[in-house]
């Protein structure tokens, strides 16, 4: 499998916030540093905001009257943040900032910045770059789609919309990112190009995958384009698939700077489908999140012969978690191993390939289509999970019992 795509989109840039999921045989490549970036690619801060502080201040129970020594050493409540993540204060704030933008309102956008973002650039400079956005794409019209996510690394709310502009024959793939204290930290405008077709765009699974997860998680990239899936751009890994587990919008507590603090972390990941093991590393070790070793690598994974050429590829599993051997076969909802984060893998999360080879020769991503499961509360008998949906396998109705006939 090769390192990032080889379709080259000119003009889309896509930023490590979005990416920063997976990197590895299988899966994509972060992004990295582009000279060419648009002059309408507002930078961010590479370091990210450090926001420590929690969605609302904790209650305390009246507790009798300390000494002041222990007072001094009790650690005082954190303050509440005005824009937790995914909240709805912090998807208006962020449809607000882009108004500014749409709207010329430069020195509102602008008193909006990070630090960050000041660092990096100016008011005058954020006034030059909307005058190149109208005359490079015009002005915008239709809404076609927007998202909001968390960000795996940073705590942060990502805002993604795709709008029709007047002079761009194609759609337009705008991103902010607004910290907890509802400043502005990415903001990006491009163009999308999307990928030709392949020969498995119109592929229909021959195995019924379940989603290889227990409860409700967020799908973190997923979809046939790029602005849903920034697997999409590469052409051995376009359909596959990852997913975020969340808790109050959250994938961590605390500041995130250990596996430890991400909900997934250790959580099961199961088998998709019924198949036999026939591929397994499990001595890779966890890193912290964030840091992510250079070596490119599918960390602890599992590979699952479904037959009809159909493989499940599950990558960065967690050290020492997998149990099930070559060889063995496996039963759908089978435990494989754990959420970890292994190998290439950014932060604890669950990533999916479908491909159509072991491994070799080289294999391409399939289409995976799940069956009987749940989007953002509505039931799919089948189909193929986008990014920001919430989802959950259909809970199996339970074996109805029957009376034992008369001797």
């Amino acid at each position: 499998m090769k390192r990032g795509s080889k379709l080259v989109f000119a003009t889309l840039i896509v930023p490590a916030l979005l990416l920063a999921q997976t990197q590895s045989n299988g899966q994509p490549a972060q992004s990295q540093p582009n000279d060419n970036k648009p002059a309408y690619a507002q930078p961010a801060d590479a370091s990210g905001p450090d926001a420590k502080t929690s969605a609302a201040t904790p209650q305390v129970a009246d507790k009798p009257a300390t000494s002041p020594a222990a007072a001094a050493e009790k650690p005082k409540p954190k303050a509440p943040v005005p824009y937790p993540i995914m909240s709805t204060a912090a998807k208006n704030r962020a449809r607000q900032l882009y108004d500014y933008f749409l709207h010329g309102q430069h020195a509102q956008l602008y008193a909006s910045y990070s630090p960050g973002m000041r660092n990096s650039s100016t008011q005058a400079r954020l006034t030059t770059v909307s005058k190149q956005v109208t005359a490079k794409l015009g002005t915008p019209g239709e809404l076609l789609s927007e998202n909001f996510l968390p960000s795996l690394t940073q705590p942060i709310t990502v805002y993604t919309r795709v709008t029709k502009y007047s002079k761009s024959k194609e759609p337009v793939f705008s991103i902010l990112a607004v910290n907890e204290q509802g400043e502005l930290d990415t903001l990006q405008i491009a163009p999308v190009l999307e990928p030709p077709k392949d020969e498995y765009v119109d592929y229909q699974d021959k195995v019924k995958l379940r989603l290889p997860f227990d409860g409700t998680w967020m799908v973190s990239q997923g979809g046939r384009k790029v602005s849903e899936n920034a697997y999409a751009g590469s052409e051995d890994d376009r359909y596959a698939v990852s997913f975020m587990f969340l808790k109050d919008g959250r994938p961590f507590e605390n500041d995130g700077k250990k596996n430890e603090d991400f909900y997934c972390w250790g959580q099961p990941v199961l088998a998709p489908a019924a198949g036999t093991v026939v591929q397994i590393v499990g001595n890779a070790p966890d890193h912290a999140p964030g840091n992510p070793p250079e070596t490119v690598s599918r960390g602890n994974y599992v590979v699952i012969a479904h037959g009809n050429s159909e493989f499940s590829l599950v990558p960065y599993l967690k050290a020492g978690s997998i149990k099930v051997r070559n060889g063995r076969r496996v039963k759908e909802g089978d435990k494989i191993g754990e959420c970890g984060n292994s190998g290439s893998s950014t932060a604890p999360h669950i990533a999916y390939r479908l491909q159509n080879t072991r491994g070799f020769p080289l294999p391409k991503s399939l289409p995976a289509q799940f069956v009987d499961y749940a989007a953002d509360g509505k039931e799919v008998a089948s189909g193929e999970p986008v990014r920001g949906q919430t989802v959950a396998n259909k809970e199996k109705a339970p074996a109805v019992e029957t009376a034992a006939k008369p001797q």
